[in-house]
């Protein structure tokens, strides 16, 4: 565990994201993960009670403080995790993240995604992320609202971005019985977003692993850049923010 929470601090110090989410954190992560001084140099919302629990950081000035919305339908005491930011000259942007309902829970997955985007829908530019659990064979195809897109399937449309996925994840391949049985190659990890003011410009799966054998880990990461635009003079900036 020591090492997969190293090399996390050591993707956030290379990449230098503006934003983070990480998803099933513990106490005992996160403590780990406090040692690296890249991870410290960021913003944090609070630990959850739950054993394990979803967290964001941020580079980036808050408009308002890190908000917890416990799911109505979860078994599972999962929730959405919001924070609003502000970059300098830029509009502001809600950034949120949650670990949607496990395995069979279709029903419940797709009422915490509805829940989650009814929340996020005041929002002109607002970016969801995180572990939905979605697996086409038993959720179907999820459509999103009019105003949202997924940031994978815009950009790398030919691309099955698997995040979960059981032939390249050795160390997912050794320990998930589950993955094992069912071949898993899924695209769990996903970015939502809806935009007035920024645009989804690249989108990268970062799946190295730390050595044979050992990931950061069972989920690749996902790195979005958004840049911002002016819709009212039709321009381009070339300030980007990188979550």
């Amino acid at each position: 565990m020591q090492h997969r929470m190293e090399a996390i601090g050591n993707i956030i110090a290379q990449k230098n994201p503006d934003l983070v989410a990480l998803q099933e954190m513990t106490a005992e992560h996160w403590k780990e993960c406090l040692k690296s001084e890249a991870i410290r140099r960021y913003f944090w919302s609070p630990q959850a009670p739950q054993r394990y629990f979803t967290m964001l950081g941020s580079r980036l000035p808050a408009k308002m403080e890190p908000v917890r919305y416990p799911f109505k339908a979860s078994k599972m005491q999962r929730d959405l995790l919001v924070m609003t930011v502000e970059p300098t000259g830029l509009p502001p942007l809600a950034f949120a993240t949650s670990h949607l309902e496990s395995l069979d829970e279709h029903k419940a997955r797709r009422a915490q995604i509805d829940e989650s985007l009814s929340i996020l829908a005041d929002h002109a530019d607002a970016v969801f992320c995180g572990d939905t659990n979605i697996n086409e064979a038993v959720d179907g195809h999820v459509k999103l609202p009019r105003d949202w897109e997924d940031a994978w399937l815009a950009l790398k449309p030919d691309d099955p971005g698997y995040t979960f996925d059981v032939e390249r994840n050795g160390m997912m391949a050794a320990v998930d019985g589950w993955a094992r049985a069912n071949k898993a190659r899924l695209r769990f990890d996903r970015f939502w977003m809806k935009a007035a003011n920024y645009a989804a410009t690249e989108i990268e799966l970062i799946d190295e692993p730390i050595k044979d054998g050992l990931w950061p880990s069972d989920h690749f990461g996902l790195l979005l850049t958004l840049q911002e635009w002016r819709q009212n003079r039709g321009d381009q900036r070339k300030d980007c923010s990188t979550t």
